[in-house]
């Protein structure tokens, strides 16, 4: 049975067991977070899942949350349906980040919405403040494992960002980016087919 059909067989118990969890304060529910990494695989995901209903901005249907992914500033995080976060992925909101419908994010994978200023050369630059910018993950999109998406970053939709790669900059769509930092290496035609990008 595929995950999506087991999500909709049990739908109705996860809304059931979302409105009680609503019930409880925010700090009770984050350190609840860290706990699910010690229940089975099925029992985990269902809870993460309930748990990321009551603790992020939205968060759609169908979503997967494997073992040991670290979510900051929950409260500035949209999720959409069918989207997959693989185990130790570390998601950083602090300057809003949005994952839209059908993305799959491999693990080890780091999305950071900031990043360090460094201007005031009397301070250390850990000290200096900190720039938020939105990352937004459009639909359809497959991000490999141990990729890096960093603060203003956006990947259009239907586009893949091979594993490793540092993203640095907005992806367009329909395309597939690799590298650090990432650059376009193909372009993908609405066909299913892939072609090399002109002059790289």
């Amino acid at each position: 049975m595929r995950g999506r059909d087991r999500f909709h067989k049990f739908k109705t118990v996860l809304d059931i067991v979302i409105r009680i969890l609503r019930l409880f304060p925010r700090p009770a529910l984050k350190y609840a977070w860290t706990l699910t990494d010690l229940l089975p695989d099925t029992a985990g995901v269902a809870m993460r899942y309930c748990l990321l209903k009551c603790l992020t901005l939205s968060c759609g249907d169908n979503v997967f949350v494997g073992r040991s992914v670290e979510i900051k500033y929950w409260e500035r995080l949209r999720i959409g349906s069918n989207v997959s976060i693989h185990k130790q992925c570390y998601l950083d909101a602090c300057g809003e980040l949005q994952i839209d419908d059908d993305v799959s994010i491999a693990h080890q994978s780091s999305l950071i919405s900031f990043q360090h200023s460094w201007e005031n050369e009397s301070l250390p630059i850990r000290d200096n403040p900190v720039v938020c910018s939105k990352i937004h993950i459009h639909r359809d999109v497959w991000i490999g494992c141990g990729c890096r998406i960093l603060a203003g970053a956006s990947i259009g939709s239907r586009s893949i960002v091979a594993a490793g790669a540092v993203v640095t900059r907005p992806v367009p769509s329909m395309t597939v980016a690799a590298g650090v930092p990432a650059k376009i290496i193909k372009s993908i035609r609405k066909e299913g087919h892939y072609e090399r990008s002109v002059g790289t």
